[in-house]
């Protein structure tokens, strides 16, 4: 098992502060980008595509700020989800409330570091350590750089992803039918609670 800094082996910079770019929403000139939200990151380490937002800018966004494949991006407060982006997902603006990693060297793959970044219970707590804030805790891009990553060569990690996507789509065919379960109990209540009503009760 190797390890190294992850400023060792890739680029790591915050989003765009959006505030100096956004437009009004009716200016003919401005140009409309999908964005990045907390909420578009699911606890469990993917990308919720319909908590994705609109923005509107007043001129062109460098292209630094839009998602590429490959990106690691991770949210900069608690409980710091990383997710990664594939091909269905570029271009999609980063704001300042996240941290994109770009790999430079192909000793670590993007979706190995990903898996690394969510689950680690070491990374989790030197997170805390070096956070600020007590409501919210938030960390900066120079704790990112100094974090410590551990991995096995690159046929183990092609490995490990694998398994994990396996996991993934598990976990995510379990949320939805906990989802429709939920909406069908809420539905069958709503209607008990309806005839009630209707029954002068």
């Amino acid at each position: 098992m190797n390890k190294t800094k992850i400023g060792n082996v890739a680029t790591i910079s915050t989003g765009l502060v959006i505030k100096r770019k956004q437009s009004n929403g009716i200016e003919k000139n401005d140009i409309k980008y999908k964005m990045l939200t907390l909420k578009s990151f699911d606890q469990n380490g993917w990308l919720n595509s319909e908590e994705i937002e609109t923005f509107h800018s007043n001129e062109k966004l460098d292209e630094r700020y839009l998602t590429q494949v490959g990106d690691v991006i991770i949210r900069l407060s608690s409980p710091f989800t990383a997710i990664v982006i594939d091909k269905e997902h570029t271009g999609i603006l980063i704001s300042s409330l996240f941290v994109v990693i770009r790999l430079k060297l192909n000793v670590v793959l993007p979706e190995y570091l990903c898996i690394y970044l969510n689950n680690s219970k070491q990374l989790k707590n030197y997170y805390n350590k070096n956070s600020i804030g007590s409501a919210i805790q938030i960390i900066n891009t120079n704790t990112l750089k100094e974090s410590i990553v551990f991995f096995p060569n690159l046929n183990k990690q092609n490995t490990l992803i694998e398994i994990n996507k396996l996991v993934m789509k598990e976990k995510k065919l379990l949320n939805q039918l906990c989802e429709e379960k939920f909406k069908y109990h809420e539905a069958v209540l709503n209607k008990i609670l309806q005839g009630e009503i209707e029954n002068g009760h």
